[in-house]
């Protein structure tokens, strides 16, 4: 049986695979064995995630492909995103782009079929915005709250929400409240169904639906 691993930035990315992603895939019927791990940027130093630099992504993948019998998909930020990424681009509409050059830079090192990249638009607190649910957990002010419910009123896609400097989705978060990447964002997305995500976010939906596909099938 395949195994499946996630390579991921950060905490909060561990955390939302971890406790979201993997137990709504067992829910759905896959067995496989699973895991989730941050890039390593020092194997000495033990130094992990962050937003990394290409060759620290393409390191931990060759690692990991080595196993052989596994499939390897990322969940990577669009924002702030290193320049050095195969088929860079500031366009967040043109993200496929990046994977599929990121996909034939990997080629030399993994089969195509056996690597999902995936690289979230435009970063994992757009999520967050699928509906109040999370952010009840953790904002008690109502005029912060109903702030949060203006943004997600005016997107019907979170996925929408630019990645300016200032109008990213977790700018706009901590602008509205004391946001916490590790500690809010994590009770946020925990709080959030993976089937409300996919309704409203169609790039996370599409990432689900061909990383099902590629469990499901006998060879990758």
């Amino acid at each position: 049986m395949k195994r499946v691993i996630f390579i991921v930035e950060g905490d909060t990315e561990i955390s939302f695979i971890q406790k979201c992603i993997m137990p709504y895939l067992y829910q759905k019927g896959f067995t496989n064995p699973m895991n989730a791990q941050k890039i390593i940027t020092n194997r000495k130093k033990n130094k992990k995630g962050g937003n990394v630099a290409f060759e620290y992504l393409k390191n931990d993948i060759e690692r990991v492909a080595a196993t052989r019998n596994v499939l390897i998909t990322t969940f990577l930020d669009f924002f702030r995103l290193p320049t050095d990424f195969p088929g860079y681009t500031t366009d967040s509409l043109k993200i496929e782009q990046i994977e599929e050059a990121v996909r034939e830079n990997i080629s030399s090192i993994i089969d195509r079929a056996k690597f999902l990249p995936y690289i979230q638009r435009h970063e994992i607190e757009a999520l967050m915005y699928t509906n109040m649910d999370g952010f009840n957990y953790v904002v008690d002010k109502e005029e912060s709250l109903n702030k949060l419910k203006e943004i997600i009123n005016q997107y019907a896609n979170p996925e929408d929400i630019n990645s300016g400097s200032e109008t990213a989705p977790s700018k706009r978060l901590m602008k509205i409240f004391p946001y916490q990447k590790t500690t809010d964002g994590e009770i946020i997305l925990e709080a959030l169904p993976i089937d409300d995500i996919r309704s409203k976010c169609p790039r996370f939906n599409e990432w689900l639906e061909n990383l099902e596909n590629g469990i499901r099938e006998d060879h990758f």
